[in-house]
């Protein structure tokens, strides 16, 4: 496992429903959110914090737990679960939890976690076989929402061991061919919304959100370069740091002296990738990708393809989670409605 920064913070808003309360597990007429349901939320979001830094093959598995229960939590208000990683030593890690309902404090704690290989489930798993191999990110760096999902889709390869074919398409190519959905074209009272939903979605995952102050930039170059990063093997840090850069920095994602920096950053040749920007080769796989997209029924970005069905949008990575895990829904606590699945 890779060195993880002390300390470390993430909180995630649940949304509890009737399987998460007390009275859903027997303890009949307490309609509050259980100690158990928020122990497994506790359990999850530290274990998204820690994926990030696993190694290849690499997961962890809850060790220790102990909590303090203060006050009830309500059904029908969301809960925000805010885990520290506080030290990590070795292949072991230490966890400070807490749990508040509006202004409430409902729970405080400790959580340990350990690393270990896959391999050594191996017996287990084999009851539970994959449903895919490996999953299809389609984006634009056009999109924010393909910014924000581009920053989770690796965490969630990593989880289920899974390779990530990173897709560039031209989104505006795109819904033009397929009479795809343009948001941005919607009455004023819902664009008001969606622009807020996106801020909040932002702050929700800690992202900065600034986009270019000339949005958009054509992002062709960016798409035809992010291609050349993927045959490379480092399509991902290539692609989350370009949509960082625009969507936090207000980079320009059509200069190419931007993304040659970019490039050597995550371990490219800058000069190689400039090139692969300009070149007929990548302009042809661009045109390829657009119309297996169309092939695919894909009709707006982000969208994961995975075992056949398609995961549109930031806010159904946990539904991809979810799908992959390839358990029963009653074992899901990200399973809608009960889990919300935003991330600060």
């Amino acid at each position: 496992m890779k060195p993880v920064p002390i300390p470390t913070e993430q909180t995630r808003i649940f949304h509890p429903g009737p399987v998460h309360l007390a009275s859903s597990v027997g303890n009949h007429g307490v309609d509050v959110v259980s100690t158990t349901a928020l122990i497994l939320f506790f359990e999850a979001v530290s274990n998204d914090l820690a994926s990030p830094y696993y190694d290849h093959g690499e997961i962890s598995v809850g060790t220790h737990v102990s909590v303090d229960h203060l006050a009830p939590a309500g059904a029908n208000e969301s809960v925000a679960i805010t885990v520290i990683l506080v030290k990590q030593q070795g292949r072991r890690l230490e966890f400070d939890l807490s749990a508040r309902q509006g202004g409430t404090l409902v729970m405080r704690g400790k959580h340990h976690r350990a690393i270990r290989h896959r391999e050594q489930f191996s017996d287990a798993s084999k009851s539970t076989p994959k449903v895919a191999e490996e999953i299809d990110f389609w984006f634009d760096f056009h999109s924010p929402w393909c910014y924000l999902a581009s920053q989770r889709i690796g965490g969630i390869a990593l989880q289920f061991d899974l390779k990530v074919n990173w897709k560039p398409v031209h989104l505006a190519n795109l819904i033009q061919r397929v009479d795809g959905r343009r948001p941005l074209e919607a009455n004023p009272r819902f664009l008001a919304w969606y622009m807020q939903d996106l801020q909040d979605a932002a702050a929700l995952q800690g992202l900065p959100y600034c986009p270019h102050h000339d949005y958009p930039k054509r992002p062709s170059r960016a798409l035809r370069a992010a291609m050349y990063a993927h045959d490379q093997g480092l399509g991902e840090p290539f692609v989350k740091a370009v949509m960082k850069g625009y969507w936090s920095e207000q980079q320009d994602i059509s200069d190419l002296g931007w993304l040659k920096l970019e490039a050597n950053s995550a371990g490219l040749d800058g000069e190689a990738l400039a090139g692969a920007a300009l070149a007929d080769e990548y302009k042809n796989r661009l045109h390829q990708n657009l119309a297996q997209a169309a092939r695919q029924n894909l009709f707006g970005l982000p969208a994961v393809v995975a075992g056949g069905k398609i995961f549109f949008g930031n806010d159904r990575l946990d539904r991809l989670r979810h799908f992959l895990s390839a358990r029963p829904p009653y074992l899901d606590i990200q399973n809608d409605p009960g889990f919300g699945g935003d991330t600060v």
